[in-house]
């Protein structure tokens, strides 16, 4: 029996999931391990061998696929532990770093009210000071060699970075994303003359137009190398040492799966990973469940994360940002706010109103109930007072709760002040959360033309079980889907991913356009794609090349990436239905009526999605029984539901004890090894074929 392990490292928690031969996955958790992630890895895996029959050692030996999603380059921005990294660019091109985009690198990334204070607001501190700039005189002009770069010009810039002790090497000139030789003499003179100094240069990294965001996304991998590499390499020599002899495989933000030596050359794809997993595995639930329209909440101990899927698809980010850096590289659409499980609730001293993150307690103290030394309330505290948890059965009876504490710390520094009761302040808090949650989704449906009353709510994360039900009723949501895997969807999320490359050109064609010249341009993106999946041992019939085209309205900024169905060579027919497509995807982006046909089309952006496939999980369809709810209850007790008017008497139920057929009325709560499902008055939840439990939400409008 051979196996592939999905592990993702959160800000609290390590999950894993574990899959066999046949398409079965088992799934494991437990708390992050800082500074040393692989012991959190170690923990969950062994978590999940207890529910197996294999153990630890056989299953690192006998594993052949270890896939990994890792925070560690959000960890090294965050913390400002990147390489000291030098910038060679045009000359009179050294302050677009700093230069941003004028006012727009001043205000993005801040709220409304920080926005608003144009005194005290500033953009945000670059990565790299001026004096690690330097200038080099060369011009290009599109495909075009204005003036050429002058080798030994090079050679003195990298040795006088070498001198200063650089320990990373970026460069980005004006014109490289077509007219890249240039850069590609800087590559090759680092490597020659300082192997050890690691250097990126744009046209790898990002070859696309604007100076700014591809300087800034260059700098940042460079900024993030050392740091990727040694972490990787850490991490593959111990579980070497464990006995696996596989292949390690990194999730990237665009969606797929790539090598260690790939993620080592582009830690920027690293960025996000996670929560795109999670988004990924929820679009698997989708597709399993016949459900082609699923907004993906996912709620863990740092950050709520949370994603759309339309139609199966799944839009790219238009603007990417990490840490108020912009950066351009392909990424799912993933938006968050610093409000999850860990999250810290405190009261404003100036106004007393009370505030949720955005600090966190992380794994280490914890939350208070973890009962680890944890000092300060958090949400996961405020969901032990509102009577959701059940401590004897957390973590599935492994970890014990220290719920006493948690009453009285949140007494002392949340309730006494806002002059409430401990019930009424963890009710004022919970609800705020919810709140807080329903504003991102709003902004990122409702504001957009998308109505979410259409979609179904996946639901996964450790925390996102005890509040899914209450934002999806603000927002007239009607069903809700808690994952069988939803606790550790983003390490299912890994098992449901291929291997993927993305290649792009940007030659700009206007109209009336040529579609000899469009079949050029993918099929070199499409040669260079197979050659490298191939390369890595697919066959023919296990690569998948998707096409599509970024195309605007002449005069217009913004672009919208247009699918090409058609397969082969493209003829007039296919190209009508690509700019019919462009012209659906606008309007449904900006509108009904947005779109103007006679306006001219320009492409400004191919690319190719090359895929190589690989087995997905399998789930078993389980036989469907009528249930007496009774049965898998373990007791009653005391909760607090805002619609049933406060405290009331409700059911706990056993997970574990629940078949599929399984229908029980809020409210109550079903505890699982893993996470906690809060079902309120008014809602209906029931468990489907392949363990999901559905919770069809009362009060929405359908």
């Amino acid at each position: 029996m051979t196996y592939r392990i999905g592990t993702d490292v959160g800000g609290t928690c390590t999950d894993s999931a574990i899959m066999d031969e046949s398409g079965r996955v088992v799934i494991g958790k437990d708390l992050t391990t800082y500074p040393d992630f692989s012991g959190g890895i170690f923990n969950s895996l062994e978590d999940a061998t207890g529910k197996m029959d294999v153990g630890f050692d056989e299953l690192i030996q006998d594993t052949s696929l270890f896939l990994h999603a890792t925070t560690v380059g959000e960890n090294t921005l965050f913390e400002r532990e990147g390489a000291q990294t030098g910038l060679l660019t045009t000359k009179g091109f050294e302050e677009t770093l700093h230069a941003t985009r004028g006012g727009y690198g001043r205000w993005s990334g801040q709220s409304y009210e920080e926005t608003k204070d144009v005194v005290m607001s500033n953009k945000v501190e670059p990565l790299i000071p001026m004096e690690n700039i330097s200038g080099l005189s060369e011009r290009a002009y599109r495909d075009e060699v204005v003036e050429p770069l002058d080798e030994s010009e090079v050679r003195e810039a990298v040795d006088s970075f070498a001198d200063q002790g650089m320990e990373a090497i970026a460069c980005c000139f004006v014109w490289s994303f077509q007219s890249p030789e240039h850069e590609r003499m800087v590559k090759q003179v680092v490597q020659d003359e300082y192997p050890e100094i690691p250097v990126s240069i744009s046209s790898d990294v990002s070859p696309s137009m604007g100076e700014y965001e591809r300087t800034a996304t260059t700098v940042l991998n460079s900024y993030l190398k050392p740091a990727t590499e040694q972490y990787l390499e850490s991490l593959q020599k111990k579980l070497h040492e464990t006995g696996f002899s596989g292949t390690m495989l990194l999730m990237f933000s665009h969606g797929g799966l790539v090598s260690r030596k790939d993620a080592v050359e582009q830690p920027i794809g690293l960025i996000e990973s996670g929560p795109v997993s999670g988004l990924i595995g929820s679009r698997f639930i989708g597709e399993q469940t016949g459900r082609n329209n699923i907004i993906s909440t996912d709620m863990g101990g740092t950050t709520f994360k949370m994603g759309v899927i339309r139609e199966e698809r799944i839009e790219y980010a238009e603007e990417p940002m990490v840490g108020r850096h912009h950066y351009q590289f392909p990424k799912r659409d993933v938006h968050s706010i610093a409000m999850a499980g860990g999250s810290v609730v405190s009261i404003d001293e100036e106004t007393n109103v009370p505030q949720i993150g955005p600090e966190s307690a992380g794994s280490d103290p914890g939350p208070i109930c973890y009962g680890q030394g944890g000092e300060k309330p958090t949400i996961t505290d405020v969901d032990l007072i509102q009577g959701y948890f059940e401590p004897d059965f957390f973590l599935g009876g492994d970890k014990e709760m220290a719920p006493e504490k948690a009453y009285d710390i949140f007494e002392e520094k949340i309730a006494d002040p806002l002059g409430r009761s401990v019930t009424d302040a963890a009710a004022d808090i919970y609800k705020l959360a919810n709140s807080m949650i329903g504003d991102l989704i709003r902004e990122t449906t409702v504001e957009k033309g998308i109505d979410p009353r259409n979609f179904t709510l996946s639901a996964i994360g450790g925390a996102a079980g005890m509040h899914a039900a209450s934002y999806a009723r603000e927002l007239n949501i009607p069903e809700v889907i808690i994952p069988h895997t939803a606790s550790v969807h983003s390490a299912f999320g890994l098992l449901s991913t291929d291997v993927t490359h993305l290649y792009s050109d940007v030659t700009q064609l206007q109209p009336p356009f040529d579609v000899n010249e469009i079949n050029e341009v993918f099929d070199d993106l499409e040669a260079e794609a197979t050659e490298k999946l191939t390369g890595e041992g697919f066959d023919e019939h296990d690569i998948r090349l998707n096409r599509s085209i970024s195309m605007r309205y002449q005069r217009q900024v913004h672009e919208v990436l247009t699918p090409v169905e058609a397969t082969g060579t493209l003829d007039e027919d296919d190209l009508e239905a690509v700019l019919g497509r462009f012209e659906d995807l606008y309007e449904q982006r900006y509108g009904k009526g947005s779109a103007f046909k006679q306006g001219e089309v320009e492409m400004v952006e191919f690319r190719v999605r090359a895929v190589g496939s690989l087995a997905t999980p399998e789930p078993h369809q389980h036989e469907k029984s009528r249930q007496d709810p009774e049965t898998a209850k373990l007791r009653e007790k005391e909760m607090h539901f805002e619609p049933a008017g406060g405290l009331v008497d409700a059911p706990v139920y056993d997970f574990t004890e629940i078949q599929p057929g399984f229908v029980a009325e809020g409210p109550g709560v079903i505890v699982t090894p893993v996470t906690t499902i809060v079902v309120n008055p008014g809602d209906e939840a029931r468990m489907d074929r392949y363990k999901n439990v559905r919770i069809d939400i009362g009060g929405s409008d359908q």
